[in-house]
């Protein structure tokens, strides 16, 4: 819905981007809206994954409502590296980005941008660390509260 301040900002961040012909990776999709977004940012291809069975309903829901065709949702725990992106984004929590940071950093192209948020100001050092050791780059950093959200680039 972008009302919590992390899915605002990835929503601001995603604003940055150029989506055009993009394929986008959106880890952890919960209701789908970043997906959606991504789509009608000119987006050419979403793979939308999430661990929950509601979840996956509710963003296969608001696909149809949305009358999205570019994407697909999948039920998966973990990135699996069968395909690279040009665009990751991952609103999910410290804990699960930090367990997928190194997969992240395999399925990029270079030059993919890699949005991440779900964590607190806190948390900062602990994710640039984690960008740094899987080769993705400190880019910018957005707040609202005490919420953040990370950019990187591959």
């Amino acid at each position: 819905t972008g009302h919590h301040a992390t899915t605002y900002l990835m929503m601001e961040q995603m604003s940055h981007l150029d989506f055009t012909n993009k394929t986008v990776l959106d880890f952890g999709t919960g209701t789908g809206v970043l997906a959606i977004l991504a789509e009608k940012m000119g987006a050419k291809e979403i793979i939308a994954i999430d661990n929950d069975d509601w979840s996956i309903d509710n963003a296969k829901e608001n696909l149809i409502q949305n009358q999205s065709k570019k994407i697909i949702i999948q039920k998966a725990e973990t990135i699996t590296p069968d395909s690279k992106y040009d665009v990751i984004l991952a609103n999910i929590n410290l804990n699960v980005i930090l367990e997928g940071i190194a997969a992240m950093g395999k399925i990029c192209n270079s030059g993919a941008s890699v949005l991440l948020s779900g964590f607190l100001v806190t948390d900062l050092m602990v994710i640039k660390e984690a960008l740094a050791a899987n080769l993705l780059v400190f880019n910018t950093v957005t707040k609202q509260k005490d919420w953040i959200c990370i950019c990187a680039v591959k």
